[in-house]
């Protein structure tokens, strides 16, 4: 690929080479990239192309992107918001704003215990649901309203790959002055070109469709009764097949809060960089989106070290109070600190508020033998280090 769109600022020259490697070494076909440092945009860069099949459109600022959980992401800096609003406190029980989920002994998990993937609902035990359920918000509202916990809520942590994006939206929709939906409150308090939900068909025109690496037509993840429920939500949304459901405009159309944002490398970086302080824009400052007491309740870390993730083959990941994924095994970036969100496949955003950093990769060529850190966003980080290392010497 010879064409990479977009600019570095000085001194950021070497992550075009190494973005551009990672197209060169067939490592991705499509791809955005932005970096946010001390408040500006120092780069900003698209490459590969949009059509991953036939190779005739190019990869550019205009092409959006599924990003799967890395929109979980973008779910805790909502609730950050309502938070700074006092709209929500995360100490609070999710029953508090929404009656019906005290059900089935759900009337004391809190705010935080949900973000965390602390409640007990990784998935609902409902059986073989289909992508109309998993689209259908309220009658996935009310079968998470419904659940009986799996574990004591508060004393482990197992992911809730899909649950918890309906739950957080659920109540972001009720506590909304205006009650909009999630979507919604998304693209008009965060950015107005993060999709949960598309609107139109112009917006679904311009959206990148995903492709396994060749070969890899399975999950390289083994079944697990509870894992595969959670992951896949029951089976509406299976990740071990050749078809990708995720490329269907109907699941575009729908909100799926934790699973199906549709967005660019741009405006996830931008967000980050608005969690931790003012950016220059073109000129223009814009203001944070939250204080710095509510960010740092956000990024606390309420995960006991070493704790297995019920739901993810046992691995220990961390969570933090606001949902963020914080420094650990399965979230190797920098060191302590660092909170975002990576996604199935090879998508990731984080901010690095020790140097006012933030990070966006989007892209089309699903790798999902990756647990962690995606090969191609490690390779980036690395070149990011060294230039921040080179740069306080």
């Amino acid at each position: 690929m010879d064409h990479v769109y977009g600019h570095v600022t000085s001194g950021w020259e070497n992550i075009r080479s190494v973005f551009k490697q990672n197209l060169d070494d067939g490592l991705d076909i499509g791809a955005s990239l932005c970096i946010y440092y001390r408040g500006n945009c120092v780069v900003d860069l698209t490459s590969g192309w949009k059509d991953p099949e036939t190779k005739k459109e190019p990869y550019t600022s205009d092409t959006l992107q599924l990003v799967f959980s890395t929109s979980k992401g973008i779910i805790s800096a909502a609730v950050a918001l309502c938070v700074e609003r006092q709209l929500l406190d995360y100490n609070a029980p999710v029953a508090r704003y929404w009656p019906e989920f005290a059900a089935n002994g759900k009337q004391n998990i809190t705010i935080s215990e949900l973000l965390a993937h602390r409640a007990g609902i990784a998935c609902v035990d409902e059986d073989n649901l289909t992508v109309e359920d998993g689209c259908n918000w309220s009658r996935m509202v009310s079968l998470i309203a419904a659940q009986k916990p799996h574990w004591e809520p508060g004393t482990a942590h197992g992911y809730h790959a899909h649950t918890l994006g309906y739950a957080a939206g659920e109540l972001i929709h009720r506590v909304d002055p205006q009650h909009r939906s999630y979507g919604q409150f998304v693209r008009d308090e965060l950015d107005s070109e993060f999709y949960v939900g598309i609107p139109n068909d112009d917006i679904e025109t311009r959206i990148s469709p995903v492709v396994r690496k060749p070969g890899d037509t399975t999950s390289v993840r083994p079944k697990v009764s509870q894992t595969d429920k959670a992951l896949s939500l029951s089976g509406a949304f299976p990740l071990n097949t050749p078809y990708i459901v995720f490329n269907e405009s109907r699941v575009h159309r729908a909100e799926l809060p934790g699973a199906n944002g549709i967005t660019n490398a741009r405006s996830l970086a931008r967000i980050y960089s608005l969690l931790i302080g003012d950016i220059n824009e073109n000129g223009i400052k814009q203001k944070r989106l939250i204080g710095e007491k509510t960010l740092q309740e956000a990024i606390e870390n309420v995960t006991p070290a070493d704790e297995p993730d019920l739901s993810w083959y046992n691995k220990p990941s961390t969570f933090s109070k606001g949902g963020f994924q914080i420094y650990g095994e399965c979230f190797q970036i920098f060191r302590e600190g660092v909170f975002g969100f990576s996604g199935y496949g090879g998508s990731c955003a984080f901010a690095f508020p020790p140097h006012q950093l933030t990070y966006a990769y989007a892209c089309n060529h699903l790798d999902p033998g990756a647990l962690t850190i995606d090969p191609r966003n490690a390779r980036v980080i690395q070149a990011i280090e060294k230039i921040l290392n080179d740069q306080n010497k």
